[in-house]
């Protein structure tokens, strides 16, 4: 079914239509004042005007949630393309100019961090950029809002985020290596599959998404790794390796980064373990601007080089 046309442009406030896509969001009148910084008395004012212009109720209260209408259902895409487009319109101002001051709100896992952000910096710095990288915290549930609303403009993760309104593209495949501390008493030069599983690890914590590790190994192997330890972040694991006779498996190119500052060494990982995936992902919303342009051809690159 074909979604009803929105009331003739002359007749309708855009604020309006920001405040119904807030509200069809968050799906709760205070979140939306908080995400569009407005006081909640405004939202609410706003929220009625909207009814009357739509005749239709647009979210009522049902228990304890509130929910959207079937005529709100169907505006909500319309009106996220619309505020996309003019979004996207006014921020296409010509091109990039790096030695302009400029923020870049990114997204990525402590694994982009290490690897590819001082590598980044490092290309700014030769350009004489003046380029400033503001990293939010481990993508979460609130991610998909903070892109639509351009408070995070790029990510870098190894689970796609699903619908149509993002883009992605794959910018390095990981295989997997063992990293083990120099000095290892039993662990020489490579390692069987019974030596492998006979060692004691430290282990990544999966995210929900994720392709679980240990669940491959399990799969493949028939049987579990011993885990002493499990962490949140890939950062932790050469402080642990270093000082023990734990072994962690992770991605070759970060494993390369600690053997260079920790006593440390990769050894070849008898597991037939699939190689993962890093997209490059950001809202469609940042198509047409110029500084995003210019940030995905420059980090495309500099993975292109890992």
């Amino acid at each position: 079914m074909n979604a009803p046309p929105l009331p003739r442009l002359r007749a309708v406030d855009l604020n309006l239509l920001t405040v119904l896509d807030a509200v069809l969001t968050e799906r709760n009148v205070t979140r939306a004042a908080e995400r569009l910084g407005m006081t909640q008395p405004a939202v609410s004012s706003a929220l009625n005007r909207l009814r009357l212009l739509f005749n239709d109720d647009l979210i009522v209260r049902r228990g304890k949630e509130m929910a959207p209408t079937p005529r709100a259902l169907a505006l909500a895409g319309p009106i996220r393309r619309a505020l996309d487009m003019i979004h996207a319109s006014l921020a296409h101002t010509g091109a990039f100019d790096c030695t302009a001051s400029h923020t870049f709100r990114l997204g990525i896992t402590d694994l982009g961090e290490a690897l590819l952000l001082p590598r980044f910096l490092q290309w700014l710095e030769q350009l004489g950029a003046r380029v400033r990288l503001d990293l939010c915290r481990e993508p979460g549930a609130s991610l998909q809002n903070e892109m639509r609303l351009g408070k995070v403009e790029l990510v870098l993760d190894h689970i796609a985020i699903p619908g149509e309104e993002f883009r992605r593209t794959r910018v390095l495949d990981l295989e997997f290596v063992t990293l083990v501390r120099q000095d290892h008493p039993t662990v020489g030069p490579s390692l069987t599959l019974d030596e492998y599983m006979a060692l004691e690890h430290v282990i990544i914590e999966p995210r929900e998404g994720q392709t679980n590790l240990a669940e491959q190994i399990q799969a493949v192997v028939g049987r579990a790794r011993r885990v002493r330890v499990q962490v949140p972040r890939y950062l932790s694991m050469p402080f642990i390796v270093s000082q023990s006779n734990l072994v962690c498996t992770l991605p070759l190119p970060l494993a390369r980064l600690f053997e260079q500052h920790f006593p440390v060494r990769v050894v070849s990982c008898p597991l037939p373990i699939q190689p993962i995936p890093l997209f490059m992902m950001w809202h469609a919303c940042q198509d047409g601007d110029p500084a995003h342009e210019w940030l995905r051809r420059s980090l495309i690159e500099l993975c292109s080089r890992v």
